[in-house]
């Protein structure tokens, strides 16, 4: 190889580098809109090359991040820059030879930041940092783009924990509920977990729910394995489900996977539009008095209680916007057999009419 055709080498992985570095700021950068969102999924799955440069640039920065966190250390605050300036940074780190295996120790150490010794990371085996968690308060609605692109609507009084490595996505719904816009990428599935029920997709439109002890899942677009895995951990991991019974959903499915029960068969769900709670509309097909109080507690700024498991029990169907929760009362109270107890303050009683 001449030495022209060396230096044309080196130049076009630096411009990737740098790309890369560039795309992975901007979707962390919190600004990320649908339009580049759009852009960079066309970036990353334009050329095979691209996506390595972004998963190799995202694996050095994750291990930055943890080894300077466990250390104590402000990354941005011992550099003086914004995320955005220092990761332009990184192109340069790569290359050196320092960085070939133990990527994170490297970088720490050279930047001066800490010195850890007798510390041995296997280069195939991918570092998992510590799983980001995301909440909202009661009536909040959030927007989040995660690492790989994927946008993640936050329902209100939520909770999720997300765990990226360069194998697998993972998201745990621990409260609440989710609307997911997942990026395609064929060579790491996108898992979603919700008490004993795994979603596994690939990319497609789609929300979880968890509401007492059922989790609800509708799809809006794409397809969505459902299933009950024994080893919710040991399923992602090994990314093999082929032995694991499922409910596979299309546009307009939905199923309601009740804890510690078999999964039922998934049904089509027509009036509902999956994720409308995104635009202040709750809608529910018959569902349990317990479920929609169970909802309303997300968006309400008082407590409401049902006072005993058959006012839970009862079904309705009905649909409402969220600033118009003090009408529901009402409408429950002329259409089901209930009383409904609202004190000047304080919590809100539901409990069978005498």
């Amino acid at each position: 190889m001449t030495d022209r055709n060396m230096s044309e080498r080196v130049k076009s992985e630096e411009e990737l580098e740098a790309e890369a570095a560039e795309w992975f700021t901007t979707m962390h950068s919190g600004d990320a809109d649908s339009e580049t969102r759009e852009r960079f999924e066309a970036w990353l799955h334009g050329d095979r090359a691209h996506k390595i440069a972004y998963r190799e640039f995202e694996q050095v920065y994750r291990d930055l991040d943890y080894v300077s966190s466990e250390a104590g250390v402000d990354v941005d605050e011992a550099l003086g820059r914004r995320k955005s300036v220092w990761a332009a940074l990184f192109p340069e780190w790569l290359r050196k030879p320092a960085f070939v295996g133990g990527a994170a120790l490297a970088a720490v150490a050279a930047i001066g930041l800490v010195v850890v010794s007798n510390i041995q990371t296997p280069v195939s085996t991918p570092t998992v940092v510590a799983a980001p968690e995301f909440q909202t308060q009661v009536a909040e609605i959030r927007e989040l783009t995660l690492e790989d692109g994927t946008v993640v609507t936050l329902g209100a009084k939520s909770r999720i924990e997300t765990e990226f490595t360069a194998t697998r996505r993972q998201v745990t719904l621990l409260d609440g509920e989710a609307f997911f816009e997942v990026t395609k990428d064929p060579d790491r599935p996108f898992f979603v977990a919700a008490q004993d029920t795994l979603v596994r997709v690939v990319g497609t439109k789609f929300d979880v729910k968890r509401s007492a002890d059922i989790v609800h899942v509708s799809v809006l677009e794409g397809v969505v394995e459902v299933m009950k895995p024994g080893d919710i951990e040991e399923a992602i991991v090994s990314d093999d489900t082929s032995g694991i019974d499922k409910q596979v959903l299309t546009a307009g499915d939905r199923v309601s996977a009740a804890r510690r029960v078999a999964l039922p068969q998934a049904k089509q769900v027509e009036q509902i539009e999956p994720g409308a709670w995104r635009k202040g509309r709750l809608a529910y097909e018959d569902a349990s008095l317990a479920e929609i109080v169970s909802d309303l507690n997300r968006y309400y700024d008082r407590p409401i209680r049902i006072a005993s498991s058959d006012v839970g029990d009862m079904r309705a169907t009905m649909a409402f916007q969220t600033a118009e929760i003090d009408q529901v009362f009402d409408v429950m109270e002329a259409i089901y057999p209930v009383t409904i107890d609202k004190p000047a303050s304080g919590e809100i009683t539901v409990r069978r009419k005498r």
